[in-house]
Formats: structure tokens, sequence, C-alpha cells
């Protein structure tokens, strides 16, 4: 039907007026089944052009429409709107309102529609997904109407569903423009405590624009190889009997998942896995023990792959291979013995060291940092709260996304990979209590962390490891140069303290806003070129340059610079965060880094 009936209506449209009864049958049961609404026809009092506007002093300006808009609108994503409505909605979505992105949840397209309708004056309160602030939804929505003039002067940026009936975390926003603007602008209010300010990420500071692509900090993040086929995983059991043969051992790997980076004491592996890497089936056939395996358990799945897609070809036609084996990631890897992860998906981001020879999956992320260093400023709250900002939610768990709040994220010197001393003993000392912490407690990261954020939890060894946090937030502002901003109690216990947490998440995300603006204006200085791709923009290394002498200015000297480094980046196109899908191509020398990263 939904292929059939806009034929017949374009064929109609072209005079085929042997057609005229069949459509008006059509007409006639869709206005039997579905009551048409068309707002200027509902309220003539309301959009006729001579009406005195009431928000503009009584003039006839034209413009009067709606003055207010309350609404709990239906929530949808993407896959969502397209089962329910077809797949010409969205596009059609797209020709109504500017700035839209298909990745956007259906509620956020009710805002543009409710603002369109509100005219020159007005002011609407709507209940979203807490999505809002986040990626497609935020740059489809919040941020194209700050834009233009719009105030969000209350939000509500959590509030769990009310009742039983829907498992789902909620954001209320209230928004104005015109003249309502002026009125509302006396009180802004966010989270019931008022404030100067919210911005579209729902935070209490000013509106920035989008953060840069850092280049340097493309080489140090990978996802974990997609295995995509169970066949290719053993137990210990399994391998045992099959490394009786030396010849075996070297392509049975400890296979390591974000489960057990998170709940296990120590982050140990408890599978293994058959790798083959990028070889050709005819070296592979050199393990006919291991290639056995894979024949049967593996390649019956992968003959079923649909080979019109890329991926479904590739995973048919390299059966031996993993669908996604990451060999960049492992190349960075080479000379080190150990590199940082953390799950993808985590009720608190936490950050470990893992030796290098295993395979990490698909679920976790993994950086070529061997330091302390770069510890220490990854789990501190410098970095936190930054990666809360620019990642996603699913539901109250963090998605993290390395190519908005990693690749951005301006470390306190501009390679990641440098070695601080004042850090490095601080990020060394954290690092080995917590992990005595989890030994002696038999519990891994995130019950760990569940007893660091309780306030009721008063072992001395907890207490301990809030102090050594704070002493490691300590030493890591000092990195940058943020003497001034003082370190609020990691487990908050009164109002007061929680509002010294939020008033320093907010003062460090705004300064990390214009010291991200200051080394991207750099490297572009440094003659860094810059090729597009997947994930914004890729690093070509320029000719030889000397660095800046001090690359981590004093404070002082960082404010004089700020609007300037702002300004400077300003006049490039802003790196828009909020992706639209996988149109752009990756560039092929980090094609597995880069390729189908969950968003």
């Amino acid at each position: 039907e939904r292929r059939d009936r806009p034929q017949l209506v374009e064929r109609g449209l072209a005079a085929e007026e042997s057609l005229d009864p069949e459509i008006g049958g059509l007409a006639a049961e869709i206005r039997e089944q579905h009551a048409p609404f068309h707002w200027w026809l509902e309220f003539p009092e309301v959009f006729y052009q001579e009406r005195p506007d009431p928000l503009d002093g009584g003039k006839l300006n034209g413009a009067a429409y709606m003055e207010a808009f309350v609404g709990n609108p239906p929530f949808a994503g993407k896959n969502g709107i397209i089962a329910a409505f077809g797949d010409r909605y969205i596009p059609w979505l797209f020709t109504t309102n500017e700035d839209c992105h298909g990745f956007a949840d259906l509620a956020a397209h009710f805002f543009r529609r409710v603002a369109a309708l509100l005219g020159s004056h007005g002011t609407f309160g709507l209940v979203a997904t807490n999505s809002i602030a986040e990626g497609a939804s935020r740059t489809s929505v919040l941020q194209p109407l700050l834009r233009r003039g719009w105030l969000i002067y209350d939000a509500t940026r959590n509030l769990p569903w009310p009742g039983e009936s829907a498992a789902v975390t909620i954001s209320i926003i209230h928004m104005s423009h015109g003249s309502a603007r002026e009125v509302a602008a006396k009180s802004v209010i966010l989270d019931g405590r008022p404030v100067k300010q919210v911005n579209s990420r729902l935070r209490a500071n000013e509106e920035r624009e989008d953060a840069h692509v850092l280049q340097r900090n493309f080489p140090f993040r990978f996802l974990g190889p997609n295995v995509y086929g169970q066949g290719f995983i053993l137990n210990p059991n399994e391998r045992e009997k099959l490394c009786i043969s030396v010849h075996n051992q070297d392509r049975i790997l400890p296979y390591i998942g974000g489960e057990e980076v998170n709940s296990h004491p120590i982050q140990e592996y408890s599978r293994y896995v058959i790798t083959f890497g990028n070889m050709p089936l005819e070296q592979a056939l050199q393990w006919p023990d291991l290639i056995k395996i894979v024949t049967e358990r593996v390649k019956p799945e992968r003959d079923k792959a649909n080979p019109t897609t890329a991926a479904g070809a590739h995973r048919k036609k390299y059966w031996w291979q993993f669908s996604e084996p990451r060999p960049e990631l492992y190349a960075s890897l080479e000379r080190l013995s150990r590199c940082l992860v953390t799950a993808r998906v985590t009720k608190h981001l936490c950050f470990s060291f893992q030796a290098t020879k295993r395979i990490f999956n698909e679920k976790i992320y993994v950086f070529p940092l061997e330091t302390f260093t770069s510890f220490a400023v990854l789990q501190s709250r410098v970095h936190i709260p930054w990666a809360w900002l620019l990642s996603s939610t699913l539901k109250t768990d963090l998605n993290y996304s390395a190519s908005d709040c990693f690749d951005t994220f301006p470390f306190p010197t501009p390679d990641p990979h440098a070695s601080l001393p004042a850090v490095e003993p601080a990020g060394k000392a954290f690092y080995e209590a917590r992990a005595c912490f989890m030994r002696e407690t038999d519990q891994g990261l995130t019950k760990t962390y569940n007893a660091l954020k309780d306030p009721e939890n008063t072992d001395p060894r907890v207490l301990e490891l809030r102090r050594l946090t704070e002493a490691m937030d300590r030493a890591v502002l000092d990195a940058y140069g943020w003497t001034d901003i003082v370190v609020p109690p990691y487990c908050p216990r009164t109002n007061a303290e929680r509002d010294a947490v939020q008033a320093f998440e907010d003062e460090v995300i705004d300064r990390l806003y214009v010291l991200n603006a200051e080394r991207a204006a750099e490297e572009e200085r440094l003659g860094f070129s810059k090729v597009k791709g997947k994930r914004g923009k890729q690093l070509k290394k320029p000719a030889a340059q000397p660095l800046p002498e001090d690359p981590t200015p004093d404070e002082p000297t960082r404010k004089k610079l700020a609007k300037k480094a702002t300004k400077a980046a300003a006049k490039r196109p802003a790196k828009n965060t909020a992706k639209k899908g996988t149109a752009k191509k990756a560039p092929k020398a980090h094609a597995d880094l880069f390729s189908k990263e969950p968003k």
C-alpha cells in the first residue's frame, strides 16, 4: 500500500482522469479513518493576519500566532519513526525543519514545530527523552533554537518517568523568545536552582561552538575487534587441549570484553579466541586443528550473510577472519607491554591497564597509552564530566563515544602520551590503592565505584581512595595551570557540597572548550592538514616545526589568548559532534580504526 498509493496519486496528478474515482475513494477512506488537523483552519481566530499581537503591544504585525504550548510529544528513534510512518516521513521532517538530523528523536521535531507555530513571540514547555541535550537531538533542536534567539529558562535534565509504565528517563524543557524571553530571562532555573544561563547541553554555561577534533589524539584510541562468530571463542579446557601442540599457541589468545573489565577484581579473562588476523586462507590452513573448528562452527553462519551489503560480502568471503580485525590497533600495541581500556557502555567511567597480548572485543575502547599520567588525566574529574557531556547515554549508563569525547579532549599538553612528573605519582598511588582494594574485597570496578560514591560508606579504605582521587584531581588541574580551581569532595554529602561539585564541573568544562579552541587553532598554525573522514578529520604529518616552548601557559596568559583563539577556530567550519549516520567514508589508511563505531 505504501508503494502503490503514492504511485496512484502521482499518476492522478499527471491528469489521468480515469483514476479520479479510485483516488476519490482513497480520500474518503482516509477521511473516515483519520480526522485531518490543520492549525490555521482549526484556529482562524489565532492565525489571521489582522489579529492584534498581545505579546507585541497589540500591534498588527502579521505574526500573532500561538502564545504558548505545553505537551508530552511521542518518543521514537529513527527506526521507530520509519516503522510507524514509512521511509518518506524523515525526509519530510528535513524539509519542514532546517538543521535537522535523521537520528534525532521524534520528540525533537515537535520542539521545532512548536517553535514555528509560536511566531515571533511566545513560550513553551515540553517533555522529551533525556537525550534531547545529546547528539543529533541537541543539534536538531536546542542548538539551532538558541542560535535563533530562544532562551532556555527552566530545565530539568534527568527525571525518571513516574510510575512503572515506562523505564525511561526524561527531560523537561521550557523555552521562550521575543517579548516573552524578556520576562523569562529574569529567572533562569536548572534542576531547581537559579543559574545565569542554560546552554544547549543543559549546562549552566554560555553556549559554545562544538568542540573540534584534535589531530594529535587520533592515534590513541581504537574499538576492539568485532569477532562476529561465537565459534571462534574457546573455553579454557578447549584451549588447553589444542595447545598441547605448541604450533597452535600463537593463534589462540586470551579474549576479554567490557563485562570482565568492569566486574572481575583483577580484570581477568575467562575465554580464549582463535585468530588468524588478516592472513589469507592458504596461510590459515597451516593450522589444521584450528581451521577445522572455524570451518565447522563459523563458516555455516557466515555463508548466510547478505552478499548485497559490504559487511555481509566481507564476512562471507573471509569467513575465517574476524568481521572487523582492527589491525591498526594491534600495530599500535606492538611495542607496548600494557595499554588503557574502558568498557564502552558503563555505569561508571573507569580506566584500567591491560596486557597487550590479548584480543579485546568490540565492547571495549583501547588506548595505546601506558603511563600513569594518561591514566590520571582520563580517570580524573576533568575528563569524566567532558565524556558524560559529549557522549550519549543508554538510560542512565554512559555510552562512551571516543570520536566525540576523546578526539576533542585537550590533554594538559598537546601530546596525550606525555608523562608529567607531577601527575605520574598521583596516578600511580590511586591506581595501586584501587587495585589493592578490589583484590581485598573481591569486587570489580563497578562495585568499587558504587562504594566510592555511597555517602553512607565509611570504610577507611574507601575514605582513603576518595582522598587519593581528590589528590589526583588536584595534580591534573595543576598540570593544566588551573591552580585557582578548588577540588570539591569526591562523594558530596550535603546540598552545599553537591552545588560545589556542579560548579566545579561547569567551570572545568567551560575551560576545556576554550583550550580545545586554542589547540585547534595551534594545530592549524603548525600546518597540520586535515582529511575528512567518518570521524571528522584525519591527521597528516606536517613538515617538522618546533612546538611552543611552553605548551601549557599560565592561567592569565590563557585568558588573554582565549578570545583570539576562539575567534580563529570559529572562522573554520565547526566540527559537528552529532553524526548524520555512516555516509562519510573513512580514510583508507585508518579504515579499521573508524569502521562502524556505534553511537
